[in-house]
C-alpha cells in the first residue's frame, strides 16, 4: 500500500512538473514550445483535471499566436474526453470564441445554437450573446441581429436600455442586379451608380469612340475594320464595364457594411465589459 501511495505521488509530481514547465514557457512568451509542453502533458497525464488545464493552456498559446482556426478542431477533440459537464462547458465556451475570432461566423452560430441543448441549466452570458450579434452582423443578417441586440439590452442594467438602437440606421447597400443591368445596357451607368464618375466618363468615351469608328468604317465599306476594331473595342469595354461594375459594387457594399459593423461592435463591447 505504501508503494502504491508513493507511485501515485510520483506520478502526480511528474504531471505537476510538466504543467509548471509549460506554464513557465508560456509566461516567457515561448508559445510554440509551451504548446508542445501542454500537448505532452495532455498525452502523458491520466487525470482529467490536469488534461483540462493543459488543454486550456494550449488554447491560450494558439490564441496568442493568432491561430484561432487551429484552436477550433483541437477543442473539438478535447470535447470527446470524459470531462465533467462544467469543464465541457468551458471548452465549448472557448471554442465559440475561437470560431468567431477565426472568422468562422456560420460555425460560431451553429456552436451557439447547440449550447442550450448540451448545457440546458446554464444561461447564456452577455459575452456569448454579444458574439452571436457580431457574427450575425458579419453575415449581414441585421434583422436577426437587432432582435438579439434587444434581448441583450434586456439582460443588462436599466441604464443600458436607454441606448439608441443602432439597427434603426442600417447601411444603404447598392443593388448588385440593378448595377449589372445599368452597366449592360447603358455605357458608364454602372460605374456612375457605383460612385465612380471618372470611370463612368472614360467608359462612355471609349465605347462611344469604338461605336463611332465602327459605324464610320462600315459606311465607308471597311467591313473588317468596322468589325475587328470598332465593334471589338466597343464590345470589350462594354463587357469589361459590366465586370468592373460588379467589383465596384462589392467594394462599396463591403466598405459600408464593415463601417456599420465596426460601429455596432464597439457599442456592444462597451455594453458587455
Amino acid at each position: 500500500m505504501i508503494c502504491t501511495f508513493l507511485c501515485v505521488t510520483c506520478l502526480t509530481g511528474r504531471a505537476q512538473s510538466r504543467l509548471q514547465t509549460a506554464d513557465s514557457l508560456y509566461t516567457s512568451g515561448q508559445f510554440l514550445a509551451a504548446r508542445v509542453a501542454y500537448e505532452r502533458a495532455i498525452f502523458m497525464s491520466s487525470d482529467p483535471g490536469e488534461q483540462f488545464t493543459a488543454a486550456l493552456g494550449k488554447v491560450q498559446c494558439l490564441k496568442q499566436q493568432g491561430l484561432y482556426a487551429a484552436s477550433v478542431p483541437f477543442l473539438n477533440s478535447q470535447l470527446q474526453l470524459l470531462y465533467p459537464d462544467s469543464l465541457l462547458y468551458r471548452l465549448r465556451y472557448e471554442q465559440i470564441l475561437c470560431a468567431y475570432l477565426a472568422g468562422q461566423f456560420e460555425n460560431t452560430l451553429s456552436l451557439l445554437d447547440r449550447l442550450p441543448y448540451l448545457h440546458p441549466a446554464v444561461r447564456a452570458t452577455p459575452l456569448l450573446m454579444a458574439i452571436r450579434i457580431l457574427a450575425l452582423n458579419e453575415l449581414q443578417r441585421w434583422q436577426e441581429a437587432q432582435l438579439h441586440f434587444r434581448e441583450l439590452l434586456s439582460t443588462l442594467p436599466d441604464s443600458a436600455t436607454t441606448r439608441q438602437d443602432p439597427y434603426q440606421h442600417l447601411p444603404q447597400l447598392k443593388n448588385a442586379k440593378k448595377a449589372q443591368w445599368l452597366a449592360t445596357f447603358i455605357p458608364g451607368a454602372g460605374q456612375l451608380y457605383a460612385g465612380k464618375p471618372g470611370e463612368a466618363a472614360l467608359s462612355i468615351l471609349v465605347q462611344s469612340a469604338g461605336l463611332y469608328f465602327g459605324l464610320t468604317s462600315f459606311l465607308q465599306g471597311y467591313y473588317l475594320s468596322a468589325w475587328g476594331i470598332g465593334a471589338g473595342l466597343f464590345g470589350s469595354f462594354q463587357a469589361g464595364g459590366v465586370r468592373r461594375t460588379d467589383v465596384l459594387i462589392r467594394e462599396v457594399n463591403t466598405r459600408r457594411a464593415n463601417a456599420f459593423n465596426a460601429q455596432v461592435r464597439q457599442e456592444i463591447l462597451t455594453l458587455v465589459r
